[in-house]
């Protein structure tokens, strides 16, 4: 069974040891983002041999300050799974909507783990636990397609619709919105 923890201050170093080991053994690509990407005002600029500690420097300041929010997936004591979730303006490379809204960006789930319900339980926590923080809305942008793909980190259509997310209008071709009201 899969356990499901809000990342905080105490769990940085689970948050670090995953996304430096486990997290990106079938995505290399994505090795060093540390979910900053969104997180920033513009795209860091930086070589790419110094990006990845960069990156490993903001969410070391942003776990610890508050800013930078979602959820750890454990199966025993083992980290299999992490979702950024978190207040939909603190995105700042993506529009600013109403201060009370969540957005859900990432899933990164270890290989062995893939395929067997933990983005899906990631999702089904956050909805209740976001609810229970006072968010009013969960915006998500998934791929419409069901492969995966490198690019598929935002996760599946099916499995936002499946939790009651509402499809919106496509952000390009590969990406559409989706929404889901937290009232009750």
């Amino acid at each position: 069974m899969v356990e499901i923890r809000r990342l905080s201050a105490a769990e940085l170093d689970t948050f670090l040891a995953f996304m430096d080991g486990p997290a990106f053994a079938t995505n290399p690509q994505w090795a060093g983002c540390y979910c900053q990407f969104y997180l920033n005002s513009q795209p860091a600029k930086l070589p790419e041999s110094e990006l990845a500690e960069a990156n490993r420097k903001l969410a070391c300041g942003r776990i610890t300050s508050g800013q930078m929010r979602g959820y750890l997936a454990f199966e025993g004591d083992k980290t299999v799974g992490w979702m950024a979730a978190n207040k939909a303006n603190n995105f700042k490379l993506l529009p600013a909507i109403a201060e009370d809204a969540a957005r859900i960006l990432c899933f990164v789930v270890d290989a062995e783990h893939q395929g067997k319900g933990v983005a899906t339980a990631l999702l089904n926590f956050a909805i209740s636990d976001l609810k229970d923080q006072g968010f009013s809305s969960i915006e998500a942008a998934p791929r419409l397609a069901e492969d995966f793909r490198a690019d598929g980190y935002r996760g599946k259509l099916s499995m936002f619709l499946r939790a009651g997310f509402v499809e919106g209008s496509r952000i390009d071709d590969d990406h559409v919105l989706v929404r889901r009201e937290l009232t009750d």
